[in-house]
């Protein structure tokens, strides 16, 4: 039986309940997430944050240039929403690679220009590694709650 402290994963995977799980655990990383779940998700959350991103972007433009309190507001909020999408997705690839068995320093291969990114990719595409790894034990002994 899984321990829902580790897990990120729904029972149902589709692109409303990952996003859901996306939003929930946006900043925990100490947790592992399902294939399923981590690429349902990260179209949901590329959805949401393109249609925030695009709508706080035709504010900014449509402000008049003396308007410049409100055309920051909606600067400020588009770049809220790209940094929440960031981080969102980052710690959902760090919650793959723990349910990989390996650690989240992993994610720093990003930096390697093209290299990285593909690393990532396969990373991300393979399956779960079993279900007692490593992390599931680490987690649990720390009492992760």
């Amino acid at each position: 039986m899984k321990n829902k402290n580790i897990w990120n994963e729904s029972n149902k995977p589709s692109l409303i309940n990952s996003t859901k799980l996306y939003f929930q655990d946006m900043f925990v990383g100490a947790k592992r997430m399902s294939r399923a779940d981590f690429w349902w998700g990260l179209l949901g959350m590329t959805i949401v944050a393109a249609v925030l991103i695009g709508l706080f972007g035709w504010l900014v433009t449509v402000m008049s240039i003396n308007d410049f309190y409100w055309s920051a507001v909606w600067s400020i909020a588009m770049v809220m929403t790209l940094g929440y999408y960031l981080i969102s997705i980052w710690n959902a690839v760090i919650r793959r690679l723990h349910d990989r068995n390996l650690r989240g320093w992993w994610m720093l291969s990003i930096v390697l220009p093209g290299i990285g990114e593909l690393i990532m990719i396969v990373l991300a595409c393979l399956p779960q590694r079993n279900e007692n790894n490593n992390w599931a034990k680490f987690v649990e002994d720390d009492q992760y709650v």
